[in-house]
């Protein structure tokens, strides 16, 4: 293994060099950035999907596209020319394309709703940098089905959280289809200043030639997207204006659970204000949650608490600045409580209300960036007291016990961009809890640096934890180093990641696996451009190799191949091959420094995906994990097909199955919590998700969402005593009579939803939700089995209405103005 890694060492050096050399010689050619004048108006037009009003034939038209994808760099067709205009007022940019089709009849428009541009749709893009600093990009999209959608981006960085209030409409003739939009300034940051600098980018996507075009070359083989705009000039005399959106919602739910029901109403309100013209402030007062999507739960086993994508709109919306450093997770606020799962009662004493979450009183955050690039963000949050009621059943009398304190959660960024797309950030999450209760405080600096020519990159990070407990301060520190080639057809990449004992940001991030160093040597060989009977492909060669730090021992050495290829025709496959030498895991036993030792193993697996611009497509994944010498041995495959029986219906059903057999495993603590016992485990796992969409149009829409998840393990009784070692040898140690370490696991949710955007930026949802779910000690069930003990459940039925209105203060009444 040392042999091989020196020698993929050696190969990521040739294709460095050879990286070099290539760059070189690439770069005497200057990529020539177009420009194009904007044309004041004094009448805006109609914005109606029909370009041919008497106001836009006095504007310049922008045309002679490039093609970014298959064959980078060739002229667009003659039969498929796109071209544009665009014009501006004191308010706002009105842009108009023209994207003539030879068969007009071809042209996919399914229905979609806001953001989904990957829909079987041809697309529309228009991407603004307001600074010209080759960097950040605002985009507006409209699909040929009427969909729109938005996002910021910085660099490669797309981020569809970003909703603005703009218009966009379509409309079709025997040339092809045509598209009109009004942005207006609110929607984007820009200085005060009499002469505007801009760029600009204008993008086309072909669904059914399986093509995309931009206005301005882009060289998809090296740098960045945001890299080759356009210059966008002739913008003058126009300000900022003051950005004030308010957007206040009425809830109410209703809830029934065997046989009890409540009702309850919400009101709240959720403000967004430029406080200059760079920056903004976003805020949630009295904020409702009761119609974000389910956690995908699942049968937790491991030595971690298992985490949940966040699902909240006030902290997925406009939040990449706050992922610099990676030490922010904002799911921590209004996590389960600290206390909740430790909690001491008598033997006479039951738990009657113990919270699963603490509930969000308000949050804040300010985000924006200079012109000389410095970029600011603050984040605050503000949980409530959180407490357990416990009766005792002798005397009747109830206590509280406080399971989470009133919480303030604090992250502060300054990341200053330089150069050629990079920049260096300092972050800081602060945790301060009332009372007693722990606090915490982690700090990061990150460096994301690019070369003049956009062909390497480097990002290094140093991470410091402090948690400041009522027996002293616990303090750890983590760092990264990588290097990677970002251009050509060789791309090397070489890197190192330590985390010591102590690092623990978990208060307010996420990590688990500390006393590590991991290092890393990757070779890929990219084909980006049509080659063949292939758009693209793939080849990666990775290896990783880890160590404890303290003390220092080797834990285990990875190498994995995994090619990848995408057909003319939109079907992609690939392989997972992967080898791994002996493993010592250092977190299974739930002992410090006592690991596990598991043999080497070999990995083999695959998967297909078929073209998704036709009515039927699947995706097909399966693999199968055997170590050599142990009888641990695993299976998996996931199937995944899809039916698009219109343009407004698509159902997609995924059935992933997962079973393993003899696994080492940790089972309990005995001997005053200093011995670790183990033994074989099976487990066994089904689950079905079904998601489906009905468009009555872009702003109609009826959704279902359903899961079901069902996973079993059954632990042989043939118990084993860790040793010092990282063996096992046999144990006497036997079950006690109220513990069953087997288990079956069931859940069932299903999400029934109608929504109507019945105004720009207002919605109406209406939601019916249906859950349950059962957990007992039934290791050896069969899958039928356990949805009939499921069925057996309570059923929750939970059905809500949300309003969300938009009220934007400059286009308000004047009443409310004054």
């Amino acid at each position: 293994m040392n042999r091989l890694a020196i020698l993929l060492i050696m190969l990521c050096c040739y294709a460095f060099a050879k990286a070099n050399t290539t760059t070189i010689q690439q770069d005497t050619t200057i990529i020539k950035r177009k420009s194009y004048e904007a044309t004041r108006i004094s009448t805006p037009p109609q914005i109606d999907g029909k370009p041919f009003e008497k106001i836009w034939d006095q504007i310049p038209t922008g045309g002679d596209f490039i093609m970014t994808e298959p064959i980078n760099g060739q002229a667009e067709r003659k039969t498929h020319p796109t071209e544009f205009k665009i014009a501006y007022d004191d308010n706002a940019i009105y842009v108009a394309a023209y994207l003539y089709d030879n068969e007009p009849e071809k042209v996919l428009r399914q229905f979609s709703q806001r953001d989904d541009i990957d829909a079987q749709a041809d697309l529309f893009g228009l991407y603004i940098n307001t600074y010209n600093n080759q960097i950040n990009q605002t985009r507006f999209f409209a699909t040929a089905g009427n969909s729109l959608g938005d996002a910021v981006v910085e660099g490669n960085r797309q981020d569809f959280s970003f909703n603005v209030v703009f218009l966009s409409e379509v409309s079709f003739d025997q040339k092809g289809w045509y598209v009109e939009m009004r942005i207006p300034y609110r929607t984007l940051r820009f200085p005060e200043k009499k002469v505007q600098d801009w760029s600009f980018q204008v993008f086309r996507r072909i669904r059914h030639l399986n093509e995309e075009y931009s206005y301005n070359y882009i060289d998809i083989t090296k740098g960045v997207n945001t890299q080759y705009d356009a210059l966008l000039t002739g913008i003058e005399d126009i300000n900022p204006p003051l950005r004030l959106n308010l957007y206040p919602y009425l809830t109410t739910i209703h809830d029934r659970l065997d046989g009890n029901n409540s009702t309850n109403f919400a009101a709240g309100l959720d403000i967004k204000y430029g406080l200059s013209d760079a920056f903004t402030l976003d805020a949630t007062l009295i904020p409702d949650f009761g119609q974000v999507a389910f956690d995908q739960v699942v049968l937790n086993l491991g030595p971690f608490e298992q985490l949940f994508a966040e699902n909240r709109a006030f902290f997925t919306e406009g939040v990449d600045l706050f992922n610099k450093g990676n030490i922010f997770f904002s799911r921590r606020i209004g996590q389960t409580p600290t206390g909740a799962s430790d909690i001491d009662t008598l033997e006479s004493e039951e738990i009657l209300e113990n919270p699963s979450s603490a509930q969000l009183l308000n949050a804040v955050k300010i985000t924006g960036r200079t012109n000389s690039g410095l970029g600011i963000g603050f984040l605050n949050s503000i949980t409530e007291k959180t407490e357990a009621v416990i009766r005792d059943n002798n005397t009747g009398t109830k206590r509280n016990l406080i399971t989470e304190p009133l919480t303030n959660y604090n992250v502060l960024v300054l990341d200053q961009q330089y150069g050629n797309n990079s920049s260096i950030a300092l972050v800081n999450t602060n945790v301060l809890r009332n009372g007693a209760f722990t606090d915490a405080n982690v700090s990061a600096m990150a460096l994301n640096h690019n070369n003049k020519r956009a062909t390497q990159n480097l990002r290094a990070q140093a991470k410091m934890s402090n948690r400041f407990t009522i027996t002293g301060t616990e303090t750890g520190y983590a760092t990264e180093l990588d290097w990677r080639v970002t251009a050509g057809k060789w791309r090397p990449r070489l890197g190192h990641f330590f985390v010591d004992r102590g690092y623990n940001p978990n208060d307010l991030g996420r990590n688990f696996r500390t006393n590590r160093h991991t290092f890393v040597a990757d070779l890929d060989y990219v084909q980006l451009t049509q080659q063949g009977i292939f758009n693209r492909y793939e080849l990666r060669l990775n290896v990783r190799h880890r160590r404890a730090a303290t003390p220092a021992f080797h834990t285990g050495t990875e190498v994995s191949f995994n090619p990848f290829f995408i057909t003319k025709e939109r079907f992609a496959f690939g392989l997972d091959i992967n080898y791994n030498t002996e493993f010592k895991d250092q977190f299974e036993s739930r002992i410090e420094d006592a690991i596990v030792r598991y043999g080497a193993g070999f990995f083999t697996g695959g998967f297909i995906s078929s073209d998704y611009r036709k009515r039927f497509a699947i995706d097909a994944r399966a693999g199968r994990y055997k170590r050599f010498n142990e009888k641990e041995h695993n299976y998996n495959y996931r199937i995944s097909p899809r039916y698009r029986f219109s343009d407004q219906f698509l159902l997609i059903h995924s059935i992933n199955w997962r079973k393993s057999n003899d696994r080492m495993s940790y089972v309990t603590l005995s001997n005053n919590d200093t011995t670790s016992i183990l033994s074989e485990r099976d487990t066994h796992s089904v689950e079905n998700r079904v998601t489906g969409t009905y468009n009555f149009n872009n702003r109609n829409a009826l959704s279902i969402s359903f899961r079901n998840f069902w996973s079993r393990a059954t632990f042989s009784k043939d118990f084993k005593e860790l040793q010092r070692d990282g063996t096992v040898a046999d144990s006497d140690y036997t079950l006690e009579d109220d513990f069953n370490p087997d288990a079956n696991f069931n859940i069932w949710n299903l999400d029934l939803s109608y929504r109507w955007r019945f105004a720009p930026g207002s919605e109406m949802t209406l939601l019916y939700r249906n859950s349950m779910n059962n957990f007992d000690n039934q290791g050896t069930i069969r899958f039928e089995e356990s949805l009939g003990t499921l069925f057996e459940q309570p059923v929750r039925h939970n059905f809500s209405i949300r309003i969300n209105y938009f009220i934007d203060f400059n286009e308000g009444p004047q009443w409310f103005k004054t």
